[in-house]
C-alpha cells in the first residue's frame, strides 16, 4: 500500500472512531459525503455526491428559463454546441443545443442514470415556421468531476467523438458574430498550394505522433488517414481514404471540424484525398464548427446537382391582401429538414435584400444588417428591369488540375489532383434578366456583387462554401457514407394542387356581369392606389412644358378614360383566359393545373407539355395584371392559402429540425433567387491565369466606410423597410490574404510564400 491510500485509511479509521456506528446514520451528512468522496479517491471510482434531491427545488431549475432563452436570443440561428451553468447547491443545467439526427434522447436516461436528473426538449424557431430542438437537462446534485464525465459520454453520442469536450459556461458571455472580425476571404491558387504542399513539402504531424513528420507526399505514400497538424502553426490536414464509405473514419470529423475554421482547398493521389484547412484562428462563436450530420448528409448523397429556390413562380405564391409576399421556399430531397438546405434558404434571402440595398426584407429570419451594401441603388430599380433573377452558383466556386509528378517531386509521387477554391468568402453571384432565359444582366454587377458579399466578412456565406467544398470533392472523389442520415421525403410537391384548382374553376365559372362587376372593381382600386398618381404626375408636366393648366372638368374626363382603359383591358384578359380554360379537356385542365402549382415538377418534353407551359404562361399574364392582392374580389385570399399550405406542412419535419416550408418578404419585386450547387469543379490546365475575378478591382464606392454590422430585432417587422441603415465613418482595413498582396518570398513572383496568406503565430487551442 503506497503512503497516501495508508494516510486515507488512518484517516478513514480516525472518522470512524469519532462518529462510532453512528457512521452508518450520517453517512449522508457532509462528514458522510467526506468519508465516501476520499474512499472513491481511494479505490479509483466515480464518487456519486446524495441523490435525494426534489429536483424542482434545486437553483438549476429555478434559472433554466432564463438561462435558455438568454442563450437563444444570443444564438438565433442553428448553433451546435454543449453549455453548462452551474450553482452554489451544487445543481447544474446542461444545453444541448441543435442536436443532430442520430442522437438517441434515450440515451440521456443512460448516461445520467445515476444522478437525479429531469430532460426537457425545447423547439427553437427558426424562420416562419422551421425548428430546431435543444435538450435542456437539470442535474440535482453533481460535481465538477461528474460534469466532465458526463460531457464526454454526451460528446461521444452527439459527434461520435470525445475529442476536445469544450463545454459553453451559460449564461453564455459571447454572442454568436455573424461578421467576422478579420477578413475570411482567402483566393489561394493552385500554384501556391502545388508550391506549398508538394514543391517546398509543409510538414505534418499526427497527434498520436508527435514526433514523426509527414509531408503530403508521404500521407499518400503510406495511404495514412486521420486529422494531422503543420509543424508550423497554421494548416490542418484531414485525410481520407478514396472510393470508400466514409463510416469508419466518422470519428475523425469532429476534431477537423473543431481545429479547422475554414476549407482552404484540397489534394489527392489514386488512393488518398487531403482535405486542407485553415487552422483555427476565429472563435467558435463566430465561425462554429461544421455540423457532421451535414457532412454526412453530402457524403451520402449521389446526386450531382442539389439546388435550393423560392418558388414565387406558383400561381397561388405573390402579394397577399395585407402587400406582403409568401412563396414556398424549396430545397432538393437531399436538404430537406436539414441544417445546410436551411442555411441556403437563410442567404438567398440575403442574396436578394442585399442586392436590393436593404428594401426586400424577410418577416422571419430577420438576419442582422451589413454596414453597407454592394451597388449605390437597389439593383432592380437600378437595371429598370421588369423581372430579375439572383443565383448562388458553383461555376469557379472551385478549380482543379490533374498534374503528373516531375524531377523536382519525390519520386514516389505520380498522379495528383490538386483543389483551391475561388473564394472562401462566398460563392460566386448570378444575375439573370428573366428565369426562362437565364440570361446574364452582365458580368459587371456579376463581379461586383461576388467581390461584396466574398469580402463582407458574413460567416454564413462563408460556410456555404466550406460544405460546398466538401460537397464537390467527396463527389470528385468518390466518398460515400451508407448510414442512416435520417432524410425526409419531400411533401411539398403539388401541394398547391388544390387551391391552383379552385382558383381555376372560379375563372371559367365567372358570368359575364360577374365579369364586368369584376373588371370595374379592380379598376378604381388600380387608379387609387398607383394610377391617379401616375396620371396626376404625367398632366403636372403637360401643364409645365406647354405653359396652361387642365381644368377639374378636364381632369375628370381622363380620370374616366383611364379608368374605362382599365377596365376594358381587364374585361378582355378574363375572357380570353376564360375561354381558354374552358376550351379545354379536363386532362387538359389537370394538367394545367398541375404544372400552375408546381412548375418545377413538369418537364417540357413534347409538343403537349409545351402547350400546357404556353396557357400557364398566359394565365400568370392574367395574374400580373389582375394583381394577387385583389383575389378577394373573386374569393380568394392568398393569405389564406398560406396558412393553409404551412398548416399542411406542420407535421412534416426531420428528426428534430424542420426547414421553413415558406417565406414571407416585404416590399418584394418581381424577382426570384436561389442556390444551383453542381459537383462539377472548374479543370484547368494551367496554375496561373485562370480565374476571371482574380485581378477584380473594386471601385471607390466599393471600399465601404464601415463593415459593422446593424443590429435588426428578432421579432417580424411591422412597417415596410424604406432603405439602408447610416453607416459610421470608420475606415475597413485591407485584408492581410487579398489576391493583390505581393509575395514576401518567393522564385516565382506569382506565388506567395505560405507565411504571407496563412498566419504561422501559436494558437491558444492547438490540438499538439
Amino acid at each position: 500500500m503506497n503512503k497516501k491510500a495508508h494516510k486515507t485509511v488512518l484517516w478513514l479509521v480516525a472518522v470512524l472512531a469519532i462518529v462510532g456506528v453512528g457512521a452508518l446514520v450520517v453517512m449522508r451528512t457532509s462528514v458522510g459525503e467526506s468519508v465516501m468522496r476520499e474512499s472513491a479517491k481511494l479505490f479509483d471510482y466515480e464518487y456519486i455526491p446524495n441523490q435525494s434531491v426534489a429536483i424542482e427545488s434545486t437553483e438549476a431549475a429555478g434559472a433554466a428559463d432564463s438561462i435558455y432563452k438568454d442563450f437563444r436570443k444570443k444564438f438565433r440561428f442553428h448553433y451546435q454546441t454543449l453549455g453548462m451553468a452551474s450553482f452554489a447547491d451544487s445543481s447544474r443545467m446542461i444545453l444541448l443545443s441543435d442536436i443532430p439526427p442520430h442522437f438517441e434522447t434515450d440515451s440521456i436516461a443512460a448516461i445520467f442514470a445515476k444522478f437525479t436528473h429531469k430532460t426537457e426538449l425545447r423547439k427553437h424557431p427558426i424562420g416562419y415556421d422551421g425548428y430546431v430542438t435543444d435538450v435542456v437537462i437539470l442535474l440535482g446534485n453533481a460535481t465538477q468531476e461528474n460534469c466532465a464525465g458526463l460531457i464526454r459520454r454526451l460528446n461521444r453520442e452527439l459527434f461520435f467523438s470525445d475529442y476536445k469536450p469544450m463545454v459553453m459556461t451559460l449564461p453564455a458571455e459571447e454572442k454568436r458574430r455573424y461578421f467576422a472580425k478579420e477578413s475570411i476571404d482567402y483566393q489561394i491558387t493552385l500554384e501556391e498550394f502545388n508550391n506549398w504542399f508538394i514543391e517546398e513539402g509543409e510538414g505534418f504531424m499526427h497527434l498520436d505522433d508527435t514526433n514523426t513528420v509527414l509531408t503530403v507526399s508521404d500521407i499518400f505514400a503510406q495511404r495514412a488517414q486521420g486529422v494531422y497538424f503543420s509543424q508550423e502553426p497554421g494548416f490542418v490536414a484531414w485525410a481520407v481514404a478514396k472510393d470508400t464509405d466514409i463510416a469508419p473514419q466518422v470519428g475523425d470529423i469532429r476534431q477537423f471540424t473543431l481545429d479547422a475554421d475554414l476549407i482552404l482547398g484540397a489534394l489527392a493521389d489514386s488512393s488518398t484525398l487531403v482535405i486542407i484547412g485553415r487552422e483555427r484562428q476565429s472563435p467558435l462563436h463566430e465561425l462554429p464548427p461544421l455540423q457532421i450530420e451535414s457532412i454526412l448528409l453530402l457524403a451520402s448523397t449521389t446526386e450531382k446537382d442539389l439546388s435550393q429556390s423560392l418558388d414565387i413562380n406558383d400561381l397561388m405564391a405573390g402579394k397577399m391582401v395585407n402587400g406582403r409576399d409568401w412563396c414556398p421556399t424549396y430545397l432538393s430531397k437531399e436538404l430537406e429538414n436539414t441544417e445546410f438546405g436551411d442555411l441556403m434558404t437563410i442567404t438567398d434571402v440575403l442574396l436578394k435584400d442585399w442586392s436590393e440595398r436593404g428594401t426586400i426584407q424577410e418577416g422571419y429570419y430577420r438576419y442582422p444588417e451589413p454596414g453597407y451594401y454592394p451597388f449605390d441603388k437597389p439593383l432592380f430599380r437600378k437595371l429598370g428591369l421588369n423581372e430579375l433573377v439572383y443565383n448562388w452558383n458553383t461555376a469557379g466556386a472551385m478549380y482543379a488540375i490533374d498534374r503528373q509528378a516531375d524531377g523536382t517531386q519525390a519520386s514516389r509521387l505520380q498522379n495528383y489532383t490538386i483543389y483551391t477554391l475561388g473564394r472562401t468568402g462566398s460563392l460566386p453571384v448570378s444575375y439573370f434578366n428573366s428565369q426562362e432565359r437565364s440570361q446574364s444582366i452582365g458580368y459587371r454587377y456579376e463581379a461586383q456583387a461576388y467581390h461584396y458579399f466574398a469580402t463582407l466578412g458574413c460567416t454564413d456565406l462563408a460556410r456555404v462554401v466550406q460544405y460546398t467544398a466538401l460537397y464537390q470533392l467527396f463527389i470528385d472523389n468518390n466518398i460515400s457514407y451508407s448510414g442512416n442520415t435520417y432524410s425526409s421525403p419531400n411533401k411539398k410537391a403539388f401541394l398547391l394542387y388544390k387551391p391552383t384548382t379552385e382558383l381555376l374553376n372560379k375563372i371559367r365559372s365567372l358570368s359575364g356581369d360577374e365579369i364586368a362587376l369584376l373588371a370595374d372593381s379592380l379598376a378604381q382600386r388600380s387608379f387609387r392606389s398607383y394610377q391617379r398618381e401616375q396620371v396626376d404626375k404625367q398632366l403636372r408636366e403637360n401643364e409645365q412644358q406647354h405653359n396652361f393648366s387642365y381644368t377639374d372638368e378636364n381632369r375628370d374626363r381622363i380620370y374616366r378614360d383611364v379608368h374605362r382603359n382599365t377596365q376594358a383591358g381587364i374585361s378582355r384578359s378574363i375572357n380570353e383566359v376564360k375561354g381558354m380554360l374552358n376550351g379545354l379537356s379536363e386532362e387538359q385542365f389537370k394538367k394545367l393545373a398541375r404544372y400552375l402549382s408546381y412548375p418545377r415538377g413538369v418537364t417540357i418534353k413534347d409538343q403537349d407539355s409545351y402547350n400546357t407551359y404556353l396557357r400557364a404562361r398566359r394565365v400568370n399574364q392574367l395574374m400580373r395584371e389582375v394583381g394577387k392582392n385583389n383575389l378577394d374580389l373573386i374569393g380568394m385570399d392568398l393569405g389564406n392559402v398560406k396558412n393553409w399550405y404551412a398548416g399542411s406542412l406542420s407535421g412534416y419535419s426531420g428528426r428534430y429540425m424542420k426547414t421553413s416550408s415558406l417565406i414571407v418578404t416585404y416590399n418584394d419585386l418581381l424577382t426570384t433567387g436561389g442556390h444551383n450547387l453542381s459537383s462539377r469543379i472548374s479543370r484547368v490546365n494551367s496554375m496561373s491565369n485562370y480565374k476571371r475575378t482574380r485581378n477584380y478591382t473594386p471601385t471607390d464606392y466599393e471600399r465601404p466606410a464601415t463593415t459593422e454590422p446593424v443590429a435588426t430585432d428578432a421579432k417580424p417587422s411591422t412597417t415596410k423597410p424604406t432603405g439602408s441603415k447610416p453607416s459610421t465613418t470608420s475606415a475597413k482595413k485591407k485584408p492581410s490574404n487579398s489576391s493583390n498582396q505581393k509575395p514576401k518570398s518567393s522564385s516565382n513572383h506569382n506565388v506567395r510564400s505560405r507565411s504571407s496568406v496563412i498566419s504561422s503565430a501559436p494558437r491558444k487551442t492547438r490540438g499538439l
